[in-house]
């Protein structure tokens, strides 16, 4: 009898239970296009345009390019690489400040002789500290500073948007 009223109870004391939404963060992808100098000879800045691309929250995984003109017409710099950035404030963090660490191929041309593959080329790495400030939801500018090899340094801004 007494299994009984417990099964009797079971049965009547349901009650209704909802289901709880999941509190997961989705990782960012991003696109950026900027501008920028590097100090890559001992006679002036080179300037020059950048692109990236790259997933992730907290942490950030892509690919980046920049092109970099001489203006005294010795060598233009074409950058080939990857890139990983670390958000200061955490893993759940798409901005504010950041770190970030590149390497790649950095191939030199002279200006009168560009072909493909490059004359000369050589590895490259990067340490780059920015910060990320968002226009609007999307919409996103950053600038930066940098130091490698085989550049000394240099700096640029860049602008984008996240999906």
């Amino acid at each position: 009898m007494r299994s009984l009223k417990f099964a009797l109870c079971l049965l009547f004391s349901t009650g209704v239970v909802f289901a709880q939404p999941i509190d997961r963060e989705v990782n960012d992808l991003w696109i950026s296009a900027g501008i920028g100098t590097a100090v890559y000879s001992r006679s002036g800045l080179s300037y020059g345009g950048s692109l990236a691309f790259a997933y992730g929250r907290g942490v950030s995984v892509g690919l980046q390019t920049a092109y970099f003109f001489d203006l005294e017409d010795r060598v233009d710099v074409l950058e080939l690489g990857f890139l990983l950035r670390f958000y200061v404030q955490g893993l759940s963090f798409y901005s504010g400040p950041f770190i970030q660490l590149s390497g790649g191929q950095a191939l030199f041309f002279r200006r009168d002789d560009v072909t493909f593959p490059a004359s000369w080329g050589i590895l490259l790495g990067c340490l780059s500290l920015g910060w990320r400030f968002f226009l609007d939801e999307m919409f996103f500018i950053e600038p930066f500073i940098r130091g490698g090899y085989p550049y000394l340094f240099g700096g640029g801004l860049s602008a984008g948007i996240r999906f």
